[in-house]
């Protein structure tokens, strides 16, 4: 059997050796420290081992505040001044997840606890604005001025990448694109109608053995398109979204059980509606950007909680979110149409 065969067939397995081995020596120390890398909510500490996994990898950055001077030149827009964060303060969440992974407390067979570590990689992002709303960010001018003007791009590596900054006559192909993604909204507020104008869109097709972590995807990315680093999610639409591919490479302690953690999971968050901290010393100084939709793979619902009813709720509720959210936005999502034809996870 070639190396490349097993590669497709294993195509789920992400433990390069050189991370692997780094991080294992590692393990003492980020077992201290795992405990306190993100802010403690309802929940966090008890709940089954799939709360758990949505709780130690959700994203929380630091929380942004208008100036007074911006608010009163700002009063007539609709954003009600709510906490705002940078993209660039997101990225550098995952950086630490993305040397070590992110680690999990579950509890196995009942009595076995582990914790297990998944690294995050980017798996899709898209990037929307209101080209009608004036923009204040750090450069203090709006997108598509006559600086900006020269740079749109079209990149990609290993994958597909959209990214420019020209809101102009020039840019009738991405707005074409967007026009045909005016879909009327759910509920009213999760996406917008339209969605905006996309300025940003990239989807690894990569296989996970040979991707780059988050944090370094996104460095290379923002080399091409530096607003990656740059943009606040107040300047967003609440179409922006991200999805992070999260795959299992190592556990404390190893043991017999390890075939039962060998779940990877797609998960989905907005990058324009963030959530306050609810720990108190936390308060308006963290945003946590909660997942809104999920895909797992090789997930075992009666090997990761008891409660198995409850546990097929809660996928079959993200799974459909996921969905829904696609659909929306009429995107051809790789990751996500690979974990669904391989979504057989079983009670």
């Amino acid at each position: 059997m070639s190396a490349r065969r097993k590669i497709g067939e294993e195509r789920l397995y992400y433990s390069p050796p050189a991370m692997r081995r780094y991080n294992q020596q590692q393990q003492q120390s980020k077992l201290k420290s795992s405990s306190t890398s993100l802010p403690e909510t309802k929940g966090s500490g008890s709940g089954s081992n799939l709360d758990k996994f949505l709780h130690h990898t959700t994203p929380f950055v630091p929380a942004q505040h208008f100036s007074r001077t911006s608010m009163r030149a700002c009063r007539n827009r609709n954003s009600g001044f709510h906490p705002y964060f940078i993209l660039g303060d997101l990225w550098d969440s995952f950086r630490e997840w993305s040397v070590y992974g992110a680690g999990v407390p579950l509890v196995m067979n009942g009595s076995d606890s582990v914790v297990q570590y998944y690294v995050p990689s980017l798996s899709g992002i898209q990037l929307y604005i209101d080209p009608s709303r004036p923009l204040t960010g750090q450069s203090e001018r709006r997108p598509g001025d006559e600086s900006d003007a020269n740079s749109s791009r079209d990149t990609s590596s290993n994958g597909d990448s959209e990214c420019g900054t020209d809101r102009g006559a020039n840019n009738s192909r991405r707005s074409s694109r967007i026009a045909g993604r005016s879909n009327p909204s759910v509920d009213g507020d999760d996406i917008s109608n339209p969605p905006g104008l996309l300025i940003f869109e990239y989807f690894e097709r990569e296989l996970p053995f040979h991707r780059e972590p988050l944090a370094d995807k996104i460095s290379m990315l923002a080399s091409h398109f530096p607003e990656l680093k740059t943009y606040r999610s107040c300047d967003l639409t609440p179409s922006s979204w991200i999805s992070v591919a999260w795959y299992p490479i190592y556990r404390i302690p190893v043991g017999p059980t390890l075939q039962n953690v060998d779940a990877c999971f797609l998960t989905f968050h907005s990058l324009s509606k963030p959530v306050k901290s609810e720990r108190v010393i936390d308060a308006g100084k963290k945003l946590l950007l909660p997942t809104f939709g999920l895909v797992p793979y090789k997930f075992k619902v009666s090997e990761w909680n008891t409660n198995g009813v409850y546990e097929g709720q809660k996928v079959n509720s993200l799974l459909r979110g996921a969905d829904n959210w696609l659909r929306l936005l009429q995107v051809n999502h790789p990751d996500y149409t690979f974990f669904m034809s391989h979504n057989t996870y079983s009670r």
